[in-house]
């Protein structure tokens, strides 16, 4: 080894200097785990002398796989590019492609499995496989229908385990089996295929097996965690040497969504138990104040199903704060976010707003946009008032209550889908009588169309709240967008203000108009402030991060209900909590005695730390003075 000397605490230590044999590393948030794999690498190869070639560095992402290469070649003057480094979809596919060079595989479009999947529950309807009332729902939920197809396909499951919703259920077995046969009638196949492909491959051709096995005698695997069933398989196939080297932290997976299993590595010693597994923890935190990291941990620690591991702020991390907070409402919340912002802009590049969902980050997004404050979701900032389910409930108002226009008719008549021809209106305003004669005789049309026009009189009579209310849970909006609760609650908040709902029209259409003439903020510095997802956000890390609507219902989410599912949800609200190194500001919102709001069930162990605040929990102005402390003591992580 050309410098034998290497910086590293005792445990990164052993895991570099480990050889044959199987060995989990257990890597807590900022532990260093990159530095461990890079630095094992060049010992592997420079005092082990191991051939390079032989080495397999596997990662769940391409920009992770290249940063990781990089970071070898870097240590090492490029001196060993015969390492390989890749995905697992990357690898796979070098194994189908030169098991057979002519093969061509080509992969899916989304747009293209979106098509398919549609023309076939179209079919399904025509065919009374689906029911006309349903087909709906099916069409509404793609894109959930597309991510339980890759779960299951990735754990290896029947498709009569879908996890979908009630009204999906019935036909997803069909819609599974149809999706497959028309990949294979166009010749294409998706990312998923690709590892069942694989997988089926070296199964059924040893010889192919037994050269790969001869190839990659070492095996490194970053984020284990994330691992599912059909890669585990493959791997475990692939490793025959049983030097598998794997690197990662039960308590960060969060893609169950795409089927991972956070079980297959706890499993590992249990696996390898004949060949001496070796199990190392790295339990030095180099990014973590101390008090960020403990609490963090009281968090975590609720969850059971776990590896039991000690982790420590590393001395140089400093105390670092946590800053509690509660609001009555979002729009305290963001009042007090604008201020704390606005008197921290020169350092805005260091601080994170970390929430559950998209639709949270870009609200604020569009809130800050207005305050001329620079985010990286700027271009894509909207406000509440353009969502497409807050423009139809807009649409319906404006029907009921405003004109009965042939323009707002079309615009609500099929939204949800009632299959109403425009031939029915020949005029310009609506007539509900005209409508009804275009289907006499039609009794089943006639019956939606009376309970269409009925809705619209019962909204006319409502004060705004209600017609809101209405709109959402008996027209069907909220089940109509999914996507958009946000955007409807923030209308819902709004309606409760206004006496009228003429008034509420005219209010969103203004909102509209001024979002519409925000001109972007260019930040001459190139500095913005960082809005993310709990998903997004790992692997990063910022000086203060802010943690806003930690209540139920959001974290965990309400779709969230086995213990598995929970026990993600608090798994990605601590890697939240772990991406601060200096400040963490947590706040959740009480809401009004009309529409009371609980905070997160996952806050019960730090509880204590808004008992401790209560004087000043719900002032809007106090993040602001708090953190001009928390930016005086800022320490730096190694």
């Amino acid at each position: 080894m050309k410098n034998k000397e290497f910086l590293g605490n005792a445990a990164q230590k052993e895991a570099i200097l480990h050889n044959e044999g199987p060995a989990i590393v257990l890597a807590g948030p900022g532990s260093g785990k990159t530095f461990v794999i890079v630095e094992r690498l060049r010992y592997m190869i420079e005092e082990y002398k191991i051939e390079p070639s032989s080495i397999l560095v596997i990662t769940f992402t391409k920009a992770a796989a290249m940063e990781m290469q990089q970071r070898f070649m870097k240590i090492t003057d490029s001196s060993y590019p015969e390492v390989c480094f890749g995905t697992f979809h990357s690898v796979f596919y070098q194994i189908i492609r030169r098991s057979n060079p002519n093969t061509k595989l080509q992969i899916a479009t989304e747009s293209t499995k979106y098509k398919i999947l549609r023309d076939i529950i179209l079919r399904a309807k025509d065919r009374g496989i689906i029911k006309s009332s349903a087909t709906e729902d099916y069409l509404e939920q793609l894109k959930d229908i597309i991510s339980e197809i890759s779960r299951i396909k990735n754990t290896m499951e029947s498709p009569k385990d879908c996890k979908l919703s009630s009204s999906i259920k019935p036909g997803f077995k069909y819609i599974y089996d149809e999706y497959n046969k028309s990949l294979k009638e166009f010749g294409i196949i998706d990312f998923d295929d690709m590892l069942l492909r694989c997988f089926e491959l070296l199964l059924n051709e040893p010889e192919l097996l037994e050269t790969w096995q001869k190839k990659f005698k070492y095996i490194l695997i970053d984020e284990y965690q994330d691992i599912n069933l059909i890669q585990y398989k493959i791997i475990s196939l692939l490793c025959e040497s049983n030097n598998l080297f794997v690197v990662g932290d039960d308590d960060q997976s969060i893609y169950g969504f795409r089927g991972s299993d956070p079980g297959i590595m706890l499993k590992f010693e249990g696996e390898f138990k004949d060949c001496n597994p070796k199990i190392i923890n790295l339990d030095t935190n180099y990014r973590c104040g101390k008090k960020i990291l403990d609490n963090a941990l009281l968090l975590i620690e609720e969850n059971k199903v776990r590896f039991r591991k000690k982790l420590h702020a590393d001395v140089s991390n400093g105390e670092g704060y946590i800053v509690p907070r509660r609001y009555h409402n979002k729009k305290q919340q963001t009042g007090a976010i604008i201020t704390f912002l606005k008197g921290h802009l020169d350092e805005i590049d260091k601080i994170a707003f970390i929430f559950r969902t998209n639709q949270e980050a870009n609200a604020l997004a569009n809130e800050l946009k207005r305050e001329g404050i620079p985010t990286n979701l700027q271009e894509n900032a909207r406000s509440f008032a353009n969502s497409p389910a807050v423009k139809l409930c807009i649409d319906y108002l404006s029907f009921a209550c405003v004109e009965k226009s042939r323009e707002f008719f079309f615009r609500i008549m099929n939204k949800p889908l009632r299959y109403i021809s425009r031939d029915c209106v020949p005029d310009e305003f609506v007539s509900e009588f005209k409508v009804k004669k275009f289907y006499n005789g039609n009794t089943k049309k006639l019956k939606e169309i009376d309970t269409l026009f009925r809705q619209i009189n019962i909204i006319s009579k409502m004060r705004p709240s209600l017609s809101v209310r209405f709109l959402r849970n008996e027209v069907g909006i909220d089940k109509l967008f999914p996507g958009e609760i946000d955007a409807l609650n923030e209308l819902s908040e709004l309606s409760l203000s206004i006496p009228d709902n003429r008034m509420l029209i005219e209010k969103i259409n203004q909102e509209r108009m001024e979002d519409e003439g925000v001109k972007t903020t260019k930040n001459p510095k190139g500095k913005c402030l960082k809005l993310l997802t709990m998903h997004g956000s790992k692997g990063l890390e910022f000086d203060i991060v802010w943690l806003p609507n930690l209540n139920e219902g959001i974290i965990p989410s309400r779709s969230s209900v086995t213990s598995e599912q929970i026990e993600e949800e608090r798994r990605m609200l601590y890697v939240g909590m772990t991406r601060a190194k200096t400040a963490l500001i947590m706040s959740y919102l009480t809401g009004s005695d009309e529409n009371p709001m609980l905070p997160s069930r996952f806050l019960r162990p730090i509880r204590y730390l808004w008992e401790e605040n209560k004087d000043h929990s719900s002032s809007p102005s106090r993040p602001s003075s708090g953190s001009s402390t928390i930016s005086s003591n800022s320490t730096s992580s190694r």
